[in-house]
């Protein structure tokens, strides 16, 4: 594939992290980053700590002590992501998200680039695979409550998330895109953010290359986690929706009709003595999460003080 003329070469690339007293997990994923660079391929990172007594300074300083870190004592997810944001330089080419949570594989910011510079793409996401413990990984795996995102590489219709994701720098640096603090504590800012790009002219990427994996703690793989995801996830939709200019009635119409999709697609599959998908269930859930929203209640999943 010839690359585009307008395509920058990415050799000022920065990539993002934003932590959060996860100290042993930020220090794997700096020492993976570390080890899947080569000496003509030097990652550049910004690491953004949101804890009020600056936690991972000692982390950052001794495992990549290189990177640029940023101190933001005001919670939210949101906030934090814009304080990377504002420390990335405006020389910066392109911009990469990954998790505090996550180890990047051997070859992954080279297939990023890569597919950045063949394609033009303004977006290119990577595959996330979920380790799940494994009591828990048959479970799972019938109800689909984690899939693994499998595409080829190429033009990619769906929207990305800051889990593994590059972004042209210009986006950010010149369009002045930034993260919506709506979203601070209930999550979704990233889905946010790239849904208002694709509506203003974004084009996406797939690049099955760039790869990184994540465990997944036993706490988040019970029912009651779910259901609460799927709560939040209509709350969050809701907020989404508000934000655009709709009202709440617009929130309560397309609440109902999830609510009652979902508990068709629940009563289905229980009559007919089927394992009910998680994709049933958090239609059903994401149905209430809207209703509850469109009569004024609140849901922040993330909600803690600056203390």
């Amino acid at each position: 594939m010839s690359t585009p003329a307008n395509t920058p070469a990415y050799e000022h690339s920065w990539i993002c992290v934003c932590t959060y007293r996860r100290n042993d997990l930020l220090a794997e994923l700096l020492d993976s980053v570390r080890a899947a660079g080569r000496e003509d391929l030097a990652p550049r990172m910004i690491v953004v700590d949101n804890s009020a007594a600056a936690e991972a300074e000692e982390t950052v300083r001794s495992r990549y002590p290189e990177a640029r870190y940023v101190h933001e004592p005001v919670p939210g997810i949101a906030v934090a992501r814009n304080a990377a944001l504002d420390a990335v330089p405006q020389e910066a080419q392109a911009v990469i998200f990954v998790d505090d949570d996550e180890r990047v594989h051997p070859g992954w910011l080279e297939a990023l680039l890569d597919c950045a510079r063949s394609s033009g793409a303004d977006t290119v996401s990577g595959p996330v695979e979920s380790i799940i413990p494994e009591e828990a990984a048959e479970r799972i795996e019938r109800t689909g409550f984690i899939r693994r995102t499998d595409f080829l590489t190429g033009p990619w219709s769906y929207r990305p998330a800051t889990n593994n994701v590059l972004v042209r720098a210009g986006w950010f640096t010149q369009r002045g895109f930034r993260f919506d603090t709506a979203f601070n504590f209930t999550g979704g800012e990233d889905s946010d953010l790239f849904e208002r790009m694709h509506s203003a002219g974004a084009v996406s990427w797939w690049c099955a290359e760039a790869q990184v994996e994540e465990d997944v703690p036993a706490e988040r793989l019970t029912e009651d986690w779910m259901r609460r995801r799927g709560i939040r996830a209509g709350h969050v939709r809701a907020l989404k929706l508000t934000r655009r200019g709709h009202g709440r009635l617009r929130v309560a119409a397309e609440g109902a009709a999830r609510l009652a999709y979902g508990s068709a697609a629940y009563g289905a599959r229980r009559l007919r003595r089927r394992p009910v998908r998680y994709v049933d269930a958090a239609y059903l859930r994401e149905g209430r999460g809207m209703l509850q929203a469109a009569r004024g209640s609140h849901y922040e999943e993330y909600r803690r003080s600056a203390s």
